[in-house]
């Protein structure tokens, strides 16, 4: 996910994400998916990460989408047993 800055401003974190957020492939945005998975372990948790497909620049041929799943994968594969 990235962040609009602009748009947090005029619609405040009230909003939800609406207005502000940019869903992006992991490596493409703001989370340090290290960081995050590292809360996971340190926290207990051990089950399913579920990453949603839904980066704009990854959409509309067959070709995008397959990159974009490679792309997350590649990405995410070292944090993950």
């Amino acid at each position: 996910m990235a962040v609009n800055r602009d748009g947090l401003y005029q619609h405040g974190v009230m909003a939800a994400g609406i207005g502000w957020q940019i869903p992006r492939l992991p490596g493409l945005g703001e989370v340090r998916w290290d960081r995050f998975i590292s809360a996971l372990y340190a926290s207990g948790y051990d089950y399913v990460l579920s990453i949603e497909h839904e980066d704009r620049q990854f959409e509309g041929t067959e070709a995008l989408v397959k990159r974009g799943f490679l792309l997350a994968r590649n990405v995410l594969q070292p944090y993950l047993v």
